[in-house]
């Protein structure tokens, strides 16, 4: 893995965000974390993360609606998102990045991260 990569993880489930937040900081990544969508964008706004891993379905914004605006904002610097779910948006995600079912392991997890930093 590169260390020190930002990555924000927006997913309203606070366990599970929690959780990767923790094992990413483990790998040496530097991690902000929102619970929602809305605060999700205000986030990527201010920090300009490397990645963001995010969950489809949230409240106040959905993950594909905050990826659209972060694209529309900084179009060609936008970082690249990781999209988790249950359900399979995989369809909806594409434009954005790669797709995860939840749940995952977090070898899985690691190997799509350090697949997408490097491109």
């Amino acid at each position: 893995m590169v260390a020190g990569k930002h990555i924000l993880i927006v997913d309203d489930e606070d366990s599970i965000a929690d959780m990767i937040a923790d094992a990413l900081r483990d790998e040496g990544y530097t991690v902000d974390v929102a619970y929602d969508g809305r605060r999700g964008l205000e986030l990527a706004q201010r920090i300009q993360p490397a990645l963001v891993l995010t969950d489809v379905m949230m409240p106040f914004m959905d993950g594909i609606k905050m990826a659209e605006l972060v694209q529309r904002e900084f179009g060609a610097t936008s970082p690249p998102f990781v999209f988790m779910s249950a359900v399979d948006c995989r369809d909806q995600t594409q434009l954005y990045g790669q797709f995860l079912f939840k749940p995952f392991t977090l070898d899985i997890l690691f190997d799509t991260i350090e697949t997408m930093m490097q491109n």
